[in-house]
């Protein structure tokens, strides 16, 4: 199947390139973060984010030996909704708590990106809470056939936002039609933080993108946009 979906890689930046702070009192929600999320939501109804990103929502209490395994057949199971937000969760570690990602005053329909190797009992976790999933690929991502099964949901463009190893995955397989770069006047300094793109597998770098635009927003906030 013809991929028809534009893949953007959406990212929040300080100007040393660096997603992450450990400094403190770091304005990260300041006016850069809002256009930043707005920018998300304003250009596509879909997005998603490796697991690590999730972490922070996930419950660490749950018990899968309480859950009985799921012996139905490995299909995805979406409902249809206004906005989705995709985690990929390859080994099913993550337990959301709700089936919607509550996000800059919106509702994002959980839509869980996980492999056919996930124990079974994490499957019926996922019922349980009505959380949705997509199998793509047996024991690692597909992330083609991924794009394949956005397209059928009528999905046109997929914000892709992190973090580093999801991002390097995307763009070695050639998958990141756009780069979008929202940074905010700020230097962390550090060697530890992390940059927008870092992956063990470097044979497929590096990659070139050309520049499409660049604006000058409010608070000295920049937004740069490359093109494959």
């Amino acid at each position: 199947m013809e991929n028809k979906v534009k893949v953007i890689c959406h990212m929040y930046l300080t100007i040393d390139g660096k997603i992450e702070t450990s400094i403190k009192n770091y304005p990260d929600h300041d006016t850069s973060g809002e256009i930043y999320d707005e920018y998300t939501f304003k250009t596509s109804n879909a997005w998603g984010c490796g697991r690590e990103t999730f972490e922070y929502l996930s419950d660490k209490n749950v018990d899968l030996t309480k859950f009985e395994p799921y012996l139905g057949k490995k299909e995805d199971y979406i409902e249809k909704d206004g906005i989705y937000c995709f985690s990929f969760d390859r080994k099913g570690k993550l337990f959301f708590k709700d089936k919607y990602n509550d996000y800059y005053d919106k509702k994002s329909r959980f839509i869980e990106v996980i492999t056919e190797s996930v124990d079974p009992r994490f499957i019926t976790y996922l019922r349980s809470k009505g959380i949705c999933y997509m199998f793509a690929g047996k024991d690692d991502l597909d992330l083609n056939l991924f794009l394949d099964k956005l397209s059928l949901l009528g999905i046109k463009t997929f914000m892709l936002c992190g973090g580093p190893q999801l991002n390097s995955l995307f763009i070695a397989k050639d998958l990141v039609d756009e780069i979008s770069l929202v940074i905010c006047p700020g230097i962390q300094g550090g060697r530890k933080e992390l940059t927008f793109v870092g992956g063990e597998d470097i044979s497929s770098f590096p990659k070139m993108f050309k520049i499409k635009d660049v604006k000058i927003l409010k608070d000295d906030t920049v937004r740069i946009f490359y093109k494959k």
